[in-house]
């Protein structure tokens, strides 16, 4: 049986990637592409919190530019381009002792795929969709 009153610990992922503000669009890219990831967590440098970026971000900005597959164009305008001016600031978070029903709650209002969890204001994972879908599907084989 699913419960789910078991706390956002047991989905979440603790391994994250994350890019600071100033950092180029290209990185964000290379490192989602290696990582197979589609989300990124932006912090300052202090490690705090500032932003997320997704896959989604960065495809839409190249279709809104109409930035054609002309590898050395589109590298010149990728390495010029700052996380910051497509991340999505004050992202929605979940703190390490919520529940995977208010994960799931959180997921279903968000314009994005991904919540990072905090314990005591410090990033400690992240939840994505894929996480949720994971730990469903767990408990529907047992």
């Amino acid at each position: 049986m699913i419960e789910g009153s078991e706390p956002v610990s047991n989905l979440m992922t603790k391994e994250m990637y994350s890019v600071s503000p100033t950092d180029k669009i290209k990185e964000v890219i290379r490192l989602m592409a290696e990582n197979h990831i589609r989300h990124m967590t932006v912090t300052d440098a202090d490690q705090q919190l500032v932003g997320i970026i997704s896959k989604y971000d960065v495809d839409r900005f190249i279709i809104d530019k109409s930035i054609s597959d002309t590898s050395s164009l589109k590298d010149r305008i990728l390495e010029n381009i700052s996380v910051e001016s497509l991340m999505t600031r004050n992202v929605n978070t979940l703190d390490i002792h919520d529940t995977v029903k208010e994960a799931a709650e959180l997921l279903s209002l968000c314009s994005y795929h991904a919540l990072p969890v905090t314990d005591h204001g410090k990033l400690v994972g992240i939840v994505t969709t894929t996480d949720l879908l994971h730990f469903l599907l767990k408990h529907f084989k047992d």
